[in-house]
């Protein structure tokens, strides 16, 4: 980097869930990286804030042992408001010119912090971490993989394999914020407010310490809220369709050829449909029901 870019502020976001065994290491490496681009004047100042998302062991007491050897801001909810409320949180309470979110297991790989700033200091642009290589297992991999083609299939605008590690500005970050609907999900929200970006990319470091809160179950989850929620009015009029065609085959197998082996499967296809619509339904009303992200209990 050169004299010619102005350094900014950084604000570090680091959520953490039942981190107790990681946390440490984690915040060690990462004030390392942190104090290092300091000191080589490639940020002006920095911050980090934890957010301690409701958990049950000794997370807290650790982040409190550890503000003994740093200063950083805990950000401690009264409980676990999920996965996502976790970056919500540490976003919301980050004050500086520049925002990193990162993962307390670190599998992001720490040192590309430093890129994602010196090249948003080169293209002005925010900087979106992707992983090039992952070591997940086939199936979440499969599926994974599937559901990015589904979401680009319905148009939906989402970045392929980037998690949650990028950096933004300090203006996107406080649009973000700006009539927050009652369902986020950040990948695809941070998008609406951006109108180019740039990748870094990364290899995906498997965890050593602990156990992950994100497994399959939990991530196919938020891909179904995520599908729900964005893709609701395509997703009811498909289903509508569909459900419309099988009945109407039913009752015509009925008519022309009476109690078949086909008319019983197309009413069980029917009916499966039916439930599945009614199912979205009461999905999509729980996410669109008002409620809080997160809830501060104290800032440490």
């Amino acid at each position: 980097m050169t004299n010619s870019y102005k350094i900014k502020s950084l604000s570090l976001v680091i959520p953490c869930n039942n981190e107790q065994d990681a946390i440490k290491i984690s915040l060690r490496i990462y004030f390392d990286i942190l104090k290092d681009i300091l000191k080589k004047k490639i940020i002006s100042e920095f911050e980090v804030v934890v957010v301690n998302n409701g958990s049950t062991d000794k997370t807290l007491e650790v982040l409190l042992d550890q503000k003994k050897n740093n200063a950083f801001k805990i950000v401690n909810l009264i409980k676990n408001y999920g996965y996502t409320a976790s970056y919500l949180a540490g976003m919301y309470h980050a004050k500086n010119e520049m925002i990193i979110t990162v993962s307390a297991d670190l599998h992001e790989d720490p040192d590309k912090i430093k890129d994602l700033i010196l090249t948003h200091y080169s293209t002005n642009k925010p900087i979106m971490g992707c992983y090039k290589k992952r070591h997940e297992t086939f199936l979440k991999n499969f599926f994974s993989n599937e559901y990015y083609r589904f979401m680009k299939i319905i148009k939906i605008p989402i970045i392929k394999n980037h998690a949650d590690f990028r950096l933004i500005t300090k203006e996107i970050n406080k649009n973000f914020f700006a009539n927050l609907p009652p369902f986020v999900f950040i990948r695809i929200r941070i998008l609406d407010f951006i109108d180019s970006h740039e990748k870094i990319f990364y290899d995906g470091n498997d965890r050593k310490i602990g156990r992950t809160k994100f497994n399959f179950i939990s991530s196919s989850l938020l891909a179904l809220d995520t599908i729900f929620f964005y893709a609701k009015s395509l997703l009811k009029r498909s289903i509508i369709i569909l459900t419309a065609t099988f009945w109407l085959l039913f009752f015509i197998s009925i008519i022309l050829s009476s109690k078949t082996e086909a008319s019983l499967i197309l009413f069980i296809i029917s009916l499966m449909l039916t439930l599945f619509y009614f199912f979205i339904g009461i999905r999509i009303k729980q996410l669109e029901n008002k409620n809080e992200h997160f809830r501060v209990k104290e800032i440490l």
